[in-house]
């Protein structure tokens, strides 16, 4: 710790407590405080010098990361700041139980000069072994964390066998119930099975029917659409509800058949084969994935199959025909907007119903142009029973709504006093952007010399090399320290001109482009610039009207009237 107290001031500590659960047992946050507390008034103390002691507490939070703890965040923000010398905590893994958590924990501490001690396992960053032992137990810690994931996972496993339903919102066609047991030491154990819900098996039964004789997801939504079919949310099914629904093992019966199907295409089975007798239904554990972004369900073989409580509502044959088909149909799925290269898809709307109004491909024009429409999703559900708004031209809209954009450049230079401050913001914004980047870049590097250096730690058996290791150490930890706080300065700087300016955003990806710039850009990129800059286009039969990003520049662009090219428009309604 860097020795600039001077001696008339407070020696300022922060005592940091958390517990995952709210319980009476084991060391209570309260317990930990005053463990803490006493220790620095017994040890931190020298010859009558002050000390003011700020406490931190997170109770009933996991340690597994720091982004969800407040009152971490409020210390780590607290030493960054330089209000806090030195951070008391009763056992490191009050702290984190991740190593990369902690190793930047350690990191701030070091640049801003402060020590950190644990009471338990006697960890005092004052002294070089201290240090060492802290890295080092930072990895047992974990390594602790990784033991108890893995023994959760093997719980899980032993719950699958008993096919109970784990909680969450039960499947369509199905309620829960508390059954009560009594366990071989006479313990009663409340657990839960799904029951049958006989009005919604009957949609089920339905779906699975129609499916295989329509042949389409689409066709069995335009179905259920026509005839008025919601599901529990009152809602019109889409899609991916009905694949779900559709490819969901727990409406199966649990047979001879179903198992030999599980088996030959991956599947994972916690259940043996002789409880495939066709008196129960299937239970698949593990099969959403609430983590991974735009991926909703993890892959088959990820999944926990076992036989559960409840009876099964699909016949095996019908389960596995649909399981078929639906892998037969992916790879037709609806791929317009990439394939013929609409740049306003996600962003165009109807204006009668409100929905997405999604491409459609159309005819090839004698110029060898191929040609598509923008439709209005509720329409082509519906067959046009529940909206009727006339189709819009592709191409037309597109060149249209790019040549707005273009002439709205034209505007912004033609205010030179106004647009000069904005050029010199976004500029200034573009450079933050560069040294934050070069700044991050440092940071990384940095990162992996400190990995290199605490494996080489645990590796010594030399007290010189470990020195030295040490002394390397704290010197990155303290590099890294003040380059964390001038990265967290420029990405401070960077949001706050983005949210002063919310124009510099439009600006910056418009400003340099002229029709020649424009079309020597990829579709993709043309397509990124065009969500940057326009909020939606409403498309009300007649006239699009464009709303931008930006409502402080423009709030919107007058109609483009499509009727102007009234023999193309005419050719797509």
């Amino acid at each position: 710790m860097k020795e600039n107290i001077q001696k008339n001031t407070p020696l300022r500590i922060a005592v940091y407590a958390r517990k995952s659960k709210f319980t009476g047992k084991g060391k209570s946050v309260e317990n930990q405080i005053k463990i803490c507390t006493e220790y620095a008034k017994s040890h931190l103390i020298n010859n009558g010098e002050e000390i003011n002691i700020e406490i931190y507490k997170d109770e009933g939070i996991s340690g597994k990361d720091i982004v969800s703890r407040p009152g971490i965040l409020k210390l780590i923000s607290d030493i960054g700041k330089g209000k806090i010398q030195m951070v008391i905590c009763y056992r490191l893994d009050r702290i984190s139980r991740n190593v990369k958590d902690f190793s930047e924990l350690v990191t701030k501490l070091s640049a801003s000069g402060a020590g950190f001690i644990s009471v338990n396992e006697a960890f005092d960053t004052r002294t070089p072994m201290g240090r060492a032992m802290m890295y080092i137990a930072s990895v047992f810690a974990q390594l602790e964390r990784e033991t108890i994931t893995e023994r959760i996972t093997d719980n899980m496993y032993a719950l699958a066998k008993t096919g109970c339903w784990l909680g969450g919102r039960t499947p369509l066609g199905f309620t829960s119930a508390r059954i009560e047991e009594t366990d071989s030491t006479g313990r009663k154990i409340s657990r839960y099975c799904l029951e049958a819900e006989e009005n919604e098996t009957d949609i089920v039964k339905l779906l699975y029917d129609k499916y295989l004789e329509l042949g389409s997801l689409t066709k069995l939504e335009t179905y259920l659409i026509n005839n008025n079919y919601h599901t529990r949310d009152g809602k019109f099914y889409g899609r991916y509800t009905l694949k779900s629904i559709l490819s969901n093992p727990v409406y199966c019966v649990a047979g001879k058949v179903i198992y030999k199907y599980l088996v030959a295409n991956g599947y994972s089975i916690y259940a043996e084969q002789n409880l495939f007798d066709g008196t129960k239904g299937l239970m698949a554990y593990n099969k959403n994935n609430c983590k991974a972004k735009g991926k909703r369900i993890n892959n088959p073989e990820d999944w926990i199959i076992a036989t559960g409580m409840h009876k099964g509502v699909i016949p095996q044959e019908t389960w596995i025909n649909v399981q078929d088909r639906l892998k037969n149909n992916s790879g037709k799925s609806y791929r317009y907007p990439k394939t013929i290269g609409a740049l306003l898809s996600g962003i165009v709307r109807c204006g009668r119903c409100g929905s997405f109004m999604r491409p459609k491909g159309g005819r090839i024009a004698s110029s060898g142009e191929k040609r598509y429409y923008y439709q209005c999703e509720c329409k082509e559900k519906s067959n046009g029973n529940l909206c009727k708004m006339p189709n819009i031209p592709g191409n037309i809209l597109d060149k249209m709504a790019v040549a707005e954009i273009l002439n709205l450049r034209q505007k912004l230079l033609k205010d030179g006093s106004y647009l000069q401050d904005e050029i010199e913001k976004i500029k200034d914004k573009i450079q933050e952007k560069q040294k934050k980047d070069i700044i991050l870049k440092q940071i990384k590097d940095y990162s992996s010399q400190e990995t290199a250096l605490v494996d080489a730690l645990g590796k010594s058996s030399s007290e010189a090399i470990t020195k030295l290791i040490l002394a390397k150490l704290d010197e990155i930890t303290a590099t890294k320290g003040r380059l964390q706080q001038q990265y967290n300065k420029k990405l401070l700087e960077i949001q706050n001109s983005a949210e002063k300016y919310p124009c510099c955003l439009l600006a910056e990806n418009i400003l340099n482009l002229n029709q020649e710039a424009w079309e020597l850009i990829n579709p993709a990129r043309q397509k990124d610039i065009l969500e940057i800059v326009i909020k939606e286009i409403v498309w009300d039969g007649k006239n699009a009207i464009i709303h931008l990003q930006a409502g402080n520049i423009l709030q919107e662009i007058p109609a483009l009237d499509a009727d102007k090219d009234g023999a193309e428009v005419m050719n797509c309604l």
